[in-house]
């Protein structure tokens, strides 16, 4: 029989040979911790990797239960007479004092009655993935920046390509590498004009956006390790708009590898300026604005697509609606920045100038391309019964799946839930799984994992 005894850090040579306790002034917190945020009940668990750099300690922060949490920055790490201070830990500065034993530290975060208890633990093996720089060039010259994440397992694995949406957004690598443990390539880039890619954000059309889509898909495609047959396309939000135009015109194009799926989360399926108009009610509802201001709303959209109307004519139109909207207080409100022009100059700016698109003739040809849609049952940008209607009756292999609680988005605010038992209990913010529960079970169940 062999027996191991394990001593813990309770006390530290002197030097003069003596032994004392641990203090929190000898006290190394790098290293590896787990633990929980802990608030009327509930938790949310966390990792915390600390380390020492050349500007102080920091805090890589983890939370198991957001799947696609990446972190923008570390936090600051302080060390003090009873402990450790993490600062600007989601909710506020995590004040903790140490338990100088069993080296765990125990405090409060913020001032809305949450705390947290941490135990250093061995770190988990990293996983099975790698992320790398890559880069690719769209149709006009423009190089688009991105991250390949691949899992270090399996050879001529399947592909998937994250189309983000509305707007100068950035790659998503923290979904990327989630995806990635399921033994899928995963390729998520900077929109043109944000972050490392070139161009101008704020002058990109539809058909550039779809353009950067299509070489992306080729880019993957063009992977030693990746099945070119079997590269499909994930979209957010209006990123499905251009997942469909880049697969119709992927279709079209003999040399380029067909997409094998397409995913939709929060997804339009009707025409952009369709959208705009339908959701004028539903999304101004949502704000607070009377039925008359939303019919402003949809008026909006109309006159900016109006081809009757000359740019000066369409101008003088929409200045006097901003004028009015901002007199009344609701401008800011119901239109972003490229909805309504400011000025006359502002004209060829606009969103709907910029972005016209109907994907009616791709439904109508869809065959049996697998496609999964995730809608949100309150989206106020999505109207979820005029967007399932498109779906019904379009291919073969088509799955459609509505989250009731959810709206334009795919996290949670904080909130209050009710247990079968009557019971209120608070839920801490996070994802609403569906989603990434949804999508696992369509690429799993056609054989784009490997698990």
């Amino acid at each position: 029989m062999r027996i191991w005894t394990i001593l813990l850090p309770m006390a530290l040579m002197v030097p003069d040979g003596t032994l004392r306790a641990q203090t929190a002034e000898d006290f190394d917190p790098t290293g590896y911790w787990t633990g929980a945020i802990v608030k009327e009940g509930s938790v949310l668990p966390v990792e915390i990797d600390i380390e020492a750099t050349e500007e102080g300690l920091r805090a890589d922060t983890r939370f198991s239960d957001w799947y696609f949490y990446s972190p923008s920055n570390f936090e600051i790490v302080r060390k003090t007479a009873n402990g450790l201070i993490i600062e600007d830990f989601l909710a506020g500065d995590a004040v903790l004092a140490l338990e100088p034993r069993f080296e765990q530290l125990i405090g409060s975060v913020g001032s809305d009655g949450r705390t947290l208890h941490l135990k250093r633990a061995p770190r988990p093996p990293e996983p099975l993935i790698t992320m790398t720089e890559t880069s690719f060039v769209s149709a006009d010259g423009t190089r688009i920046a991105g991250s390949l994440t691949m899992p270090q397992f399996g050879e001529q694995v399947a592909g998937i390509v994250i189309v983000r949406g509305r707007g100068c957004a950035t790659r998503v690598n923290g979904k990327a590498r989630f995806l990635a443990r399921y033994g899928i390539a995963v390729l998520t880039y900077d929109k043109r004009g944000s972050g490392s890619s070139q161009g101008d954000c704020e002058t990109f059309t539809f058909e550039q956006l779809t353009d950067d889509a299509m070489a992306a898909h080729g880019h993957l495609a063009a992977n030693s390790r990746v099945d070119r047959r079997r590269v499909g396309f994930m979209g957010e939000s209006a990123g499905a708009w251009t997942i469909q135009a880049a697969t119709e015109r992927l279709s079209e194009n003999e040399s380029a590898a067909d997409p094998a799926f397409l995913v939709t989360w929060i997804g339009p399926l009707t025409s952009i300026i369709q959208q705009q108009i339908s959701s004028a009610a539903t999304y101004g509802a949502s704000i607070g604005l009377s039925a008359e201001r939303q019919a402003i709303l949809a008026e909006v959209s109309r006159i900016i697509v109006d081809p009757a109307l000359t740019d000066d004519e369409a101008f003088a139109k929409l200045d006097a609606i901003r004028i009015s909207a901002q007199r009344e207080g609701w401008l800011d409100r119901g239109f972003g920045a490229d909805d309504i022009p400011r000025t006359r100059t502002d004209m060829s700016k606009l969103w709907l100038r910029r972005f016209a698109y109907d994907p009616a003739p791709f439904f109508d040809q869809m065959g049996e391309l697998p496609y999964l849609a995730v809608f949100g049952g309150k989206d106020p940008i999505v109207p979820v019964e005029e967007n399932v209607a498109v779906l019904r009756g379009a291919g073969s292999n088509v799955e459609i799946v509505v989250l009731e609680e959810s709206g334009h988005g795919y996290n949670f605010d904080e909130r209050k839930g009710t247990l079968t038992d009557g019971r209120d209990i608070l839920l801490f913010e996070g994802p609403d799984t569906g989603f990434i529960r949804a999508t696992l079970e369509f690429l799993e169940e056609r054989g784009f994992l490997l698990r």
